[in-house]
């Protein structure tokens, strides 16, 4: 009982008594000796102690209770007997370090770059010394946070985004638009998806939210802004909006080329739309968080019954909570700020329309197409899934716009054509071509636009479309091998003898490279005696193929 008596001198010198509860195996910090050893002998009198409960039919979560430790502990402890016990190794300083000899390169590191990670560290040491032994990532990083306090080397956050509290902006003066998407479920349990346009003015924070069971498109998406203006009774002078394709063509370095109709209704209404950069949500956030509100707030847990009555409690709820309560940020009632803002909106005078198209949801080929009116149309590639694959249909001012189902985003547009069981394919829809224009490009730059080159090129486009590529790439192997003059000089005796085949061009770069290549005479004789034997053989086999044909014609007759 050595043990127990090292414990209960420890506890006169601390003045602790002998049953007093101590924070058994608890991580501490042991920065001398003496309190190595105390913590030590709290170790080993924790396990008599166990044991000396488990032999009173405690059971182990009663054991834990006692002892204020966690039950794993407990059954870790009565696991073991008291000689495998005393030979373990005993945590917090005792256990030799293998990484300890790079304690000064790991500290010299750190000092130059502190925002390096502990996986960094490691590998850093790893190529440092090859031999380093093996150890887990746990260790590692165990041991680079020690040298980190030990040498009060805290790491470096990353930078990050640089955030200011802008003014206010005035009454009437600003709004901001997105659009946002949620499941429902319907009285019989069928789950809908449902898309939703949401507006909020900037200085008031009044909302305005409008739904819908179809993806918005650029009529609809005008339709709404209509509703919102007539819910206002005005309209703002600036309206902040998320690069999206139902407004706008092309960001243009600043000067947005917008789609047609939301061109006109820009001009009609006399309103400033402001485009946010791309993947850049925060500088709009009042709206993005109008957008989760309706989410979580509204639309959760809701039934669907129909989009009409959607929409009236869309406004009851805003009346109610959305424009009602006290806004969280700005501590004021939307609903009692917007008296004020009303007075500075611009004034509203049109009527809503109700845009006469609706699109349909339709199914998908498994060939990447689509039967509309008796013609197919064609799809990008891989926009088939599976026999559960639907889009979105709209036929607007002649076209035929196809949305995805799932978020809402036009795919592609065709004319709609007169007719039945006509085709109309995209050019850019379809596979990968199997030959690239950039790798023509490239091997005539090399040859300087050599015309003999592209005819043959050309020709061997429509003789062999399907390895063209794979000649391609052997003659740009070439390329970088010979020089220019060699290169055409090969093709072009290859033109002269219809042969293409990339690997025989190799063969005359080699044989002219070399010198056997003499008034190109014998080697030509020789690949010309080599492609009347494939003709010779090709017409054998048709013919005999032809003969095979007829002899089974007049036995079955």
């Amino acid at each position: 009982m050595n043990h127990f008596r090292l414990f209960m001198e420890l506890a006169v010198v601390e003045k602790r008594k002998p049953n007093e509860t101590y924070s058994y195996l608890c991580p501490m910090e042991l920065n001398n000796d003496r309190s190595m050893k105390l913590y030590e002998a709290e170790r080993i009198i924790m396990w008599y102690k166990i044991h000396h409960l488990l032999s009173k039919r405690f059971k182990k979560s009663q054991i834990a209770q006692i002892l204020g430790i966690h039950r794993s502990t407990v059954i870790r402890y009565c696991k073991m007997s008291e000689l495998e016990f005393l030979s373990r190794p005993s945590p917090g300083g005792n256990r030799p370090e293998k990484l300890r000899k790079y304690e000064q390169y790991v500290q010299e590191t750190l000092r130059k770059y502190p925002e390096l990670s502990a996986a960094q560290v490691g590998d850093w040491i790893k190529e440092y010394d090859p031999s380093m032994p093996s150890v887990s990532n746990k260790t590692i990083y165990n041991y680079v946070c020690k040298v980190r306090k030990k040498y009060n080397i805290p790491k470096v956050p990353p930078s990050k985004r640089i955030y200011e509290k802008l003014p206010d902006t005035p009454y009437g003066q600003e709004a901001q638009v997105d659009f946002g998407e949620a499941w429902m479920r319907k009285e019989n349990g069928i789950s809908i998806k449902i898309y939703f346009f949401a507006i909020v003015l900037s200085r008031s924070r009044y909302k305005y939210v409008y739904f819908s069971k179809t993806p918005f498109r650029t009529e609809t998406a005008i339709y709404a802004h209509e509703l919102a203006f007539q819910f206002w009774q005005g309209k703002p002078r600036k309206i902040i909006y998320d690069q999206d394709k139902i407004f706008i063509h092309r960001e243009n370095l600043g000067d947005y080329i917008l789609t047609k109709a939301f061109h006109v209704f820009v001009k009609e209404q006399h309103f400033q739309p402001v485009f946010c950069r791309k993947a850049d949500p925060e500088s709009k956030g009042k709206i993005e968080n109008v957008v989760k509100y309706v989410k979580k707030n509204f639309l959760y847990g809701r039934t669907f019954h129909d989009i009409e009555t959607l929409n009236q409690e869309g406004l009851a709820w805003l009346d109610r909570t959305g424009n009602g309560k006290e806004h969280g940020t700005t501590r004021l009632v939307p609903a009692e700020e917007f008296k004020q803002e009303q007075t500075c909106l611009l004034p509203y005078h049109g009527i809503p329309h109700r845009p006469p198209e609706e699109m349909e949801k339709h199914k998908m080929n498994k060939d990447n197409t689509l039967y509309y009116h008796g013609n197919y149309y064609s799809l990008p590639w891989g926009t088939y899934r599976d026999g559960n694959s639907f889009v979105w249909l709209q036929e607007s001012n002649g076209y035929l716009e196809v949305f995805n189902k799932d978020t809402g985003k036009l795919i592609c547009r065709h004319r709609v054509i007169p007719g039945k069981g006509q085709f109309v394919k995209d050019p850019l829809h379809g596979r990968t071509p199997e030959y690239s224009e950039e790798q023509t490009e490239l091997l005539l730059k090399h040859t300087r636009g050599n015309p003999v080159v592209r005819t043959w090129l050309k020709s061997m486009k429509e003789d062999k479309p399907r390895y063209y590529r794979d000649n391609l790439k052997v003659l740009l192997r070439a390329a970088s091998l010979y020089d220019k003059t060699v290169l055409v000089q090969a093709i072009a005796n290859c033109s002269s003898l219809n042969i293409y085949n990339a690997n025989t061009v190799i063969s005359l770069c080699e044989a002219i490279k070399d010198g056997k290549y003499e008034n190109n005479k014998e080697l030509l004789d020789g690949l010309t005696d080599h492609l009347n034997q494939y003709d010779r053989l090709f017409i054998n086999t048709n013919q005999q193929k032809e003969t095979d044909r007829n002899e089974t014609l007049r036995t079955d007759s």
